[in-house]
């Protein structure tokens, strides 16, 4: 069945592709702004995404016979799920622990910017006198 072993070959490519994000996710991970981490993670729920829908589709067709002629496919596939498995273990609670420290800072500044628009300059404009220094 030839649009099986497409859709094994499919689903191999996304998981190398996104073990390839996932690492260099890690690397890049302390020097991360903002932008970049929010990109990152969204990138990684589409990839995801894109997955379940690969594999989704495998298992609507997959049955003992067919599996038996691809289980090379099946196999690679299987080792590479464990590996980003792995990683998103490792990489998930530092993320989550980035995404946090963002949260904290932009509240830290919202709430700087409120208490900073409660104060008003003191000086009120009088009468424009000078100030008499030679006693």
């Amino acid at each position: 069945m030839e649009n099986f072993q497409q859709l094994l070959r499919q689903s191999v490519v996304q998981h190398q592709r996104l073990h390839k994000r996932l690492s260099a996710i890690e690397k890049r991970l302390p020097i991360l702004d903002l932008e970049s981490t929010v990109q990152a993670a969204d990138d990684m729920d589409a990839l995801f995404t894109a997955i379940q829908m690969t594999d989704q589709q495998i298992l609507a067709v997959l049955d003992a016979e067919i599996a038996a002629e691809h289980s090379d496919l099946i196999e690679e596939r299987l080792r590479l799920g464990k590996i980003l498995q792995q990683q998103y273990q490792m990489i998930l609670p530092k993320l989550k622990t980035r995404l946090a420290g963002y949260k904290a800072e932009l509240f830290k500044i919202k709430h700087g910017l409120q208490t900073m628009g409660g104060y008003t300059h003191g000086a009120t404009k009088s009468g424009g006198g000078i100030i008499d220094t030679s006693n």
